[in-house]
């Protein structure tokens, strides 16, 4: 589904990603952990061509993302970005219906088939009752859903999410978390940056962890959050602390 070979991304003469190859298949929840400045957000980008490599290829489907037209990728993969803030006020169904242009031509208003679409997106984030609402309005855990809508709306293979569920609460954590596993359900690919080690565990089919811009770790969840692995990457010692928590019951000291 995903493909990513030999990819280098530097800035200011610092390899922020270097030498990455990863083989994401189709229909999973992929998940993304490290340490910050691991290069986890720039990787996301890189796919969605926010961001150009300086080296390596990335293949979606067997298409070149690079070459690929913009408007064409961003009806492939959609990125929600981390803390999303918007400044202007539109309301949340105006927002959604974004998530349709790149399908649409200059000028050519949705068709029957795009609001159809719309309405599923809300429906499936549970997002109906914020239609009218302005998107200045809303609390974090709205806002990420209601991103996460547009996301669908775009009707793309492939969905990124980074950190989706930093500075949320517990309940709005785990609603969002449940959601894409309702999403893998429908299909769709998901490679999500997830900082709780917890929900990595629990709601990841695969796991990637980055250290140092370079892949430090690639496969199954459950072989992934070693104590070995958790110290070297995040530079902590973890101590047993009983059932605290889910993953081998491991906790920061």
């Amino acid at each position: 589904m995903l493909k990513i070979e030999h990819l280098f991304f530097s800035f200011g003469g610092r390899n922020i990603l270097d030498d990455i190859s990863l083989n994401y298949g189709a229909g999973l929840v992929h998940g993304l952990i490290g340490s910050n400045g691991s290069g986890k957000t720039t990787l996301l980008k890189n796919i969605c061509r926010i961001y150009n490599p300086a080296a390596g290829s990335i293949e979606l489907s067997g298409l070149d993302c690079q070459t690929l037209d913009r408007r064409r990728l961003s009806s492939l993969v959609s990125l929600v970005p981390q803390n999303p803030k918007v400044s202007f006020p539109i309301t949340v169904y105006e927002l959604v219906k974004m998530g349709r242009y790149p399908h649409l031509k200059r000028f050519q208003a949705l068709s029957d088939y795009d609001l159809m679409v719309v309405e599923a997106a809300l429906r499936a984030t549970n997002t109906e009752s914020l239609r009218d609402r302005s998107v200045t309005e809303l609390s974090g855990g709205e806002a990420q859903l209601v991103l996460i809508a547009r996301a669908l709306a775009t009707e793309a293979r492939l969905i990124l999410l980074d950190e989706p569920t930093a500075s949320l609460d517990v309940g709005n954590s785990l609603a969002i978390m449940e959601l894409l596993l309702e999403l893998k359900k429908q299909g769709k690919t998901i490679l999500v940056s997830v900082h709780d080690l917890n929900q990595a565990r629990r709601f990841c089919d695969t796991i990637t962890i980055l250290k140092d811009g370079k892949v430090y770790y690639f496969g199954p969840a459950a072989k992934a959050l070693s104590k070995a692995s958790l110290e070297d990457v995040f530079r902590v010692t973890f101590a047993s602390a009983g059932e605290a928590l889910e993953f081998d019951s491991l906790m920061v000291e």
